[in-house]
């Protein structure tokens, strides 16, 4: 890990933090795996005080958890905890959708056609980071309406779970249909149907039917 030359303990164990999620998003430190703390430690060059400071903010947002005198355990999330995860997210953003709706306007409705033409374009070159960046940026267009910025923090990390840690494939079938989904949402909000478009988000969009792929994707 490259030294960080500005002082503070906090913006090193910040770097810390996202050192580990670079590893974990590109599967060198894999689901399942165990490391040792002390081991991680000499590594990075760290103490342990900021490397267990990131440590407990991983294990707070889902990522790993913290085994005393075991070491840490890189979480793996199983399609069960996908279905959850899009439960809650389904009621999350319907909320926000309804309390931002009238916030949506022609420069909110472009920039959704702009992710699903980036969607279309990824889904097209079989680029699947590009497509679940796209995706993720898609809901953040009324997401970033929203001034709790304490509930979007919260959706950021769930999302971070189903895509990022690491980046993660569902299928071809998966993500057509997803994309598909996004227009209609999109249909709904063009004729003015605030509470169609909020159930159809909640009640389609986030309804976890069984991926046909859950790949991990190479580093």
């Amino acid at each position: 890990m490259p030294a960080d030359t500005r002082p503070g303990s906090q913006l090193l164990r910040i770097q810390v933090y996202d050192y580990l999620q670079e590893q974990m998003r590109t599967r060198v430190l894999e689901p399942g795996a165990a490391i040792s703390v002390s081991q991680l430690g000499k590594e990075l060059g760290v103490s342990r005080t900021p490397l267990r400071e990131a440590l407990l903010i991983l294990q707070e947002q889902g990522f790993v958890t913290i085994m005393p005198q075991r070491g840490v355990l890189i979480n793996a999330i199983t399609t069960g905890d996908v279905n959850d995860i899009y439960e809650i997210l389904g009621g999350i953003e319907s909320r926000i959708l309804l309390a931002v709706y009238d916030r949506i306007g022609q420069a909110e409705i472009a920039r959704f056609e702009a992710c699903n033409r980036t969607i279309e374009q990824a889904l097209a070159a079989d680029d699947i980071v590009r497509y679940n960046t796209a995706n993720v940026d898609f809901h953040d267009v009324f997401l970033n309406l929203s001034a709790n910025e304490r509930m979007r923090n919260y959706v950021k990390k769930l999302k971070l779970q189903l895509y990022d840690f690491p980046r993660r494939d569902y299928g071809r079938q998966w993500n057509e249909r997803n994309l598909e989904e996004h227009r209609q949402f999109l249909h709904l909000l063009k004729e003015d149907r605030a509470m169609a478009a909020a159930n159809y988000l909640r009640d389609v969009h986030w309804a976890c039917n069984n991926p046909d792929s859950f790949t991990i994707l190479p580093g």
